[in-house]
């Protein structure tokens, strides 16, 4: 009994032959070399964070050399934005019969206080003698001490100001690692006075609200 013929496998129409399929794209010889070179360049290209640096404060010099260059015009325009802040803040808290519970002007303190200490950092960086805290002032009544914070990031400010001015108008440079070192601190010091002056802001406009309703 003669065996029946193997059937070929079923091939749909117009279907080619497995022998006749095209295969998988192949890479080009290299292809993988090449990337995993590019790759490994690229890590080595990643800016180490200058020292000196806290734990808390590498990310942001991370981000600090990715996003912008630091230069002494940078910095500098930075610091403007810093005076800009102290003055805009100093008018909220002169606002006439503002009042602050206890828990606000805690809380402006541990932020006035930390911002004046970052810009204490810019100036030592800037190997600037900081200037020592103003006394509070006395006529300011119960935000004496808010002021005196206030007035201290003021007198930092100033002195790194003046010292940046000076070099920039020698031509001189300074190292890239110190001034990402301050243009974190700046930030740091930018952050702290923006949160207040939000605070200060929304008792402002309580007070506001609460003198209109009484007309």
């Amino acid at each position: 009994m003669t065996s029946s013929p193997e059937k070929p496998d079923r091939i749909s129409p117009g279907e080619p032959s497995i022998q006749g399929r095209p295969g998988p794209p192949q890479a080009p010889p290299g292809d993988f070399e090449s990337f995993m070179q590019s790759s490994s360049g690229a890590q080595q290209g990643i800016t180490t964070p200058p020292p000196g640096l806290s734990p808390a404060e590498v990310p942001q010099a991370a981000n600090a050399a990715q996003n912008v260059q630091p230069s002494l015009d940078s910095v500098l325009a930075q610091i403007s934005v810093a005076q800009d802040s102290v003055g805009t803040l100093q008018t909220k808290l002169n606002t006439k019969n503002l009042q602050l519970t206890n828990a606000q002007k805690s809380l402006l303190k541990s932020k006035l206080s930390s911002g004046a200490t970052h810009l204490r950092g810019v100036n030592e960086t800037l190997g600037v003698e900081t200037p020592p805290a103003p006394p509070p002032q006395t006529d300011k009544g119960p935000l004496a001490k808010l002021f005196a914070y206030l007035s201290d990031g003021e007198t930092q400010i100033n002195a790194a100001q003046g010292e940046l001015v000076r070099l920039q108008g020698q031509g001189k440079q300074m190292n890239p690692a110190d001034l990402i070192r301050i243009q974190v601190k700046m930030n740091q010091a930018q952050q702290e006075l923006d949160y207040s002056s939000m605070l200060v802001g929304k008792a402002v406009t309580a007070l506001t609200q609460l003198l209109n309703t009484q007309l």
